[in-house]
């Protein structure tokens, strides 16, 4: 990508003279080109933004996700996206400094157009209010990324913590003096929302822009989620409950479901809105967020891998050839031994038989380390059913050759115990690359690719950011009944993504025996189908933290290597969950602003 130079701070959001900007999105313009008579083209320049030169939605995204439990970097790197992937941080991180400056100029954008159309008063048209609406969710989804980012999550002590500076005119003279709190950007986001649903209703017989633009639904999809982790239940089921009840969007069913990153955004029924790339003007190659993710046609460099923890969640149930029968697996390409070195396919994985099969787990590194390592021991499958051993040096490692099975969330675990008695719970999988093999990464790693952010229209690692679809609306109802004990109901919203992802459904008398034979808690039924259905979209690192729990990285990766295990464990109210504010903006900025700790 093209370094942008201009003076690094928040004035310079609003002050956009001279700067090179050449990679067009949704063909607005920007400020320094504005006139009233080019209003319209102006709200499409805050579209632009969002994406322009990267944008917040490529900058954020490694914040988003590359610092959940979903997710391993199968080795290192000196790059600035590390640093967010093993919480050591760096206030000097140029990713995390455009993701500030870049989410800045959208504001500011959005400021002048909702500024402008305010100032026609009562001369301004059906049109003029619909861009202002469209200009208010935009500010808002900004503020709302900027502050998980770069503050405390909400639910730790929100009303002390501080948040951003919230500016909400374009005087770019006008700066605020310091950090609102948490809290109060968080009510200014609501606020936004509230307004844009007001001024995106539209009269009767007016018909709404397609999803890769603010509408009414997409204000209420990100309300909904704003009030979830705010924990205002009732807000949250609303808004979540108006969006699916509009009747303007429905799940992706089968196959279509199985290759969703492929579809345009107007052309998928299930997103509400989506940011949106084309063929035409948008880069496809290794800087787009699924480069890291995927090799396609010699194009990424596919460091990132689903974690242990989430292929063991995800792999419950097998289908009559052994692979796994969940359909969301299908986002996932496995790379076996058997297919050969090259690189062959972006969904799912082959429809062959394969012969050299293995029970693969990761365990703890021998030694006086933090480090964890997969271990893949050759299995074959008896008459019986039943997988054993075939080394018999592998086998006595462990107090049988035979690897046991569980019952466990309405499918079958797979584990091993060792000869000192430490049980390891694994996967029965056909022969995989090593990261060392794959991709000269590191041997203890496996090479699991992702290809839910690559591949729109077949053309590598184009993808339209998914903001807001409707199966995440069904997690929100499902959450706030559960919160409310209306069991049966959150069962239900659950179930419908459990059925479309073909696996078995959840009722009041197998939650009874679902924990390893014992009941299991309706919240953690909502989590986990949450884990397996918004994965690496931006979401569970953020439902770690609002929910108050500790991030538990003990599975391999790169994080145990450069930092010796010291974020292995980061609880919800750690300083290093927020990205310090970066250097360059916070020296720069006029005021004295309270740094992260």
């Amino acid at each position: 990508m093209k370094k942008i130079h201009y003076i690094p701070t928040l004035c310079l959001a609003f002050l956009m003279t001279g700067c090179n900007l050449d990679v067009k999105m949704y063909d607005g313009i920007m400020m320094e080109d504005f006139n009233t008579r080019n209003l319209q083209d102006l709200s499409q320049g805050s579209y632009r933004l969002l994406k322009n030169d990267g944008g917040l939605i490529d900058y954020g995204y490694p914040f988003w996700n590359f610092g959940a439990d979903d997710i391993t970097w199968n080795g290192t790197s000196t790059g600035g996206t590390f640093t967010i992937y093993d919480y050591s941080r760096n206030m000097g991180n140029s990713v995390t400094e455009y993701a500030w400056e870049l989410g800045y100029r959208t504001i500011g954008n959005c400021n002048l157009v909702i500024e402008t159309v305010e100032g026609f008063g009562k001369d301004k048209t059906e049109q003029d209010v619909i861009m202002m609406g469209e200009n208010y969710y935009l500010r808002a989804l900004c503020y709302f990324l900027l502050v998980n980012e770069f503050a405390q999550p909400y639910s730790n002590n929100p009303t002390q913590n501080p948040g951003l500076p919230l500016k909400l005119n374009y005087n770019p003279d006008d700066l605020p003096q310091s950090r609102s709190t948490v809290a109060e950007v968080y009510d200014q986001v609501v606020k936004d929302l509230q307004d844009a649903i007001t001024y995106l209703t539209l009269p009767d017989g007016v018909r709404s822009k397609s999803n890769i633009y603010a509408t009414k639904e997409a204000a209420q999809a990100l309300l909904a989620r704003v009030y979830l982790y705010m924990e205002r239940w009732d807000d949250a089921y609303a808004m979540a409950d108006a969006v699916i009840k509009s009747g303007r969007f429905e799940l992706e069913q089968g196959e279509r479901y199985a290759i969703y990153p492929q579809h345009i955004p107007e052309n998928n029924k299930e997103t509400i809105f989506a940011v949106r790339r084309t063929i035409e003007k948008d880069d496809a190659g290794y800087s787009r967020p699924g480069g890291m993710y995927i090799r396609i046609d010699n194009n990424g460099w596919e460091e990132m891998s689903p974690s242990s923890r989430y292929l063991e969640l995800l792999e419950l149930h097998l289908n009559n050839r052994d692979m796994p029968q969940d359909l969301r697996s299908r986002f996932i390409t496995k790379r076996y031994v058997e297919d050969g070195a090259s690189d062959y396919s972006v969904a799912g994985y082959p429809e062959k038989n394969y012969r050299n099969w293995t029970f693969t787990y990761a365990r703890k590194q021998p030694g006086d380390n933090a480090h964890y390592e997969y271990i893949k021991v050759k299995v074959s499958k008896g008459e019986d059913g039943n997988y054993k051993i075939t080394n018999a040096s592998d086998a006595a490692l462990f107090r049988s050759d035979v690897i046991q099975t569980e019952a466990y969330n309405l499918g079958q675990r797979f584990y091993v115990v060792s000869v000192n008695g430490v049980k390891h719970i694994g996967r029965i999988e056909p022969d995989v690359f090593d990261a060392a093999t794959k991709r000269n990464k590191d041997a203890r790693f496996l090479v699991y690719a992702i290809n839910k952010c690559s591949y729109q229209e077949q053309r590598l690692h184009l993808w339209s950011t998914v903001i807001s679809r409707l199966a995440e609306m069904y997690l929100i109802r499902a959450e706030a009944n559960a919160v409310k004990g209306n069991i049966q109901q959150a069962l239900d919203d659950v179930n419908i993504l459990r059925r479309r992802a073909e696996i078995p459904e959840w009722t009041l008398a197998n939650m009874a025996t679902a924990e390893q034979g014992q009941p299991k808690d309706i919240r953690k039924i909502v989590e986990e189908e949450r884990t397996l259905e918004l994965a690496w979209e931006g979401h569970r690192r953020f439902d770690i933290f609002r929910t108050r729990q500790t991030l538990d990285r003990r599975y391999p990766g790169g994080h145990t290597l450069r930092v010796g295990g010291q974020f292995l464990d980061v609880p919800y109210n750690s300083p290093s969950v927020c990205e310090f504010i970066p250097q360059a903006q916070f020296d720069a900025y006029p005021y004295k602003l309270e740094q992260n700790p």
